[in-house]
């Protein structure tokens, strides 16, 4: 990359200065963007909670897309918190845990796996509660390799 750069650049330290800089905030926004965060939810008698697509009606574990500019802890607590929609009762509340990361920063992103065990039941339209045994196989693939992931 940089023995491409046009011979002035590279004699003025200044501009180098400024436009790795810059090169660098571009790759950090880059990465940041890339990044999203799946979560399994297990109720007591080992269910996982699932979503249906709209679209696609392909039923999917709860994932987001992060902000790389906060920090990745917060944002999944926040996120549990609305997908679970009652923080103030105490047997809904889970504390997510971070089990894996997978991927690496490009194209395809980093993805943040965590997991949460909750005791009650919440209600939430759209969302499913699959068996332990047929969880899997209800998954797309990326979803059961992340599902298997997560075990204890």
């Amino acid at each position: 990359m940089f023995s491409q750069w046009p011979s002035w650049l590279s004699r003025s330290p200044r501009v180098r200065r400024a436009v790795i800089k810059i090169w660098r905030a571009f790759l950090r926004v880059q990465r940041a963007t890339l990044a999203n965060a799946v979560l399994v939810v297990r109720r007591q008698d080992d269910r996982v909670l699932a979503f249906t697509a709209e679209e696609s009606g392909e039923v999917r574990l709860p994932s987001i897309e992060l902000d790389g500019w906060r920090p990745v802890g917060t944002q999944v607590q926040e996120w549990i918190n609305q997908l679970l929609q009652q923080p103030s009762t105490p047997q809904l509340q889970a504390t997510p845990q971070l089990r894996a990361i997978d991927g690496t920063p490009g194209r395809k992103g980093v993805t943040f796996l965590y997991s949460a065990d909750v005791a009650g039941s919440p209600q939430e339209v759209g969302c499913t509660w699959l068996e332990a045994e047929l969880a899997p196989s209800a998954l797309s693939v990326r979803d059961r390799r992340l599902l298997l992931m997560s075990k204890k």
